[in-house]
């Protein structure tokens, strides 16, 4: 059986592993509120936002108690939360645009089940850190 985490366990883990950025923030009404045109994003009745990385109109991320949304310039999608495998970092990439430092990190590589791999943008530093740590903590819940 798959396990569910609660909305309030990521959140505690992202503050206490990352925390918010300049463009990382944790969702609220007022957050949601800000963002919710520009996302284009529907979500269900018992979905709830949990956090949002909104680089541009063309780079965010944002995570829900459900799935993962996120667009990447021209290049947009939906993860189920269920289908997330395996969350790492994006070091061939990070290393091709001259990142060295994993306090500059902002590319996370996401493995779904069925296989296809997603590249996330996010904001360095903390909140990179913090996203990365919910992620991880997401497809270990998910995987046993």
């Amino acid at each position: 059986m798959i396990k569910k985490a609660k909305s309030s366990t990521l959140l505690s883990i992202f503050k206490r592993k990352g925390g918010e950025g300049e463009f990382t923030k944790i969702v609220n009404t007022k957050v949601y509120d800000k963002f919710s045109d520009m996302l284009s994003v529907t979500l269900r009745d018992d979905e709830k936002g949990l956090i949002l990385c909104y680089l541009g109109f063309s780079k965010w991320t944002f995570l829900t108690n459900q799935r993962l949304f996120y667009k990447r310039d021209s290049i947009a999608g939906i993860i189920d939360n269920n289908n997330i495998k395996k969350v790492s970092l994006a070091i061939d990439d990070e290393f091709r645009f001259g990142v060295k430092d994993k306090k500059e990190f902002t590319r996370l590589l996401l493995k779904e089940k069925e296989g296809k791999n997603h590249l996330l943008l996010l904001e360095s530093g903390e909140p990179f850190e913090g996203f990365y740590q919910v992620l991880h903590f997401i497809s270990i819940q998910r995987n046993g």
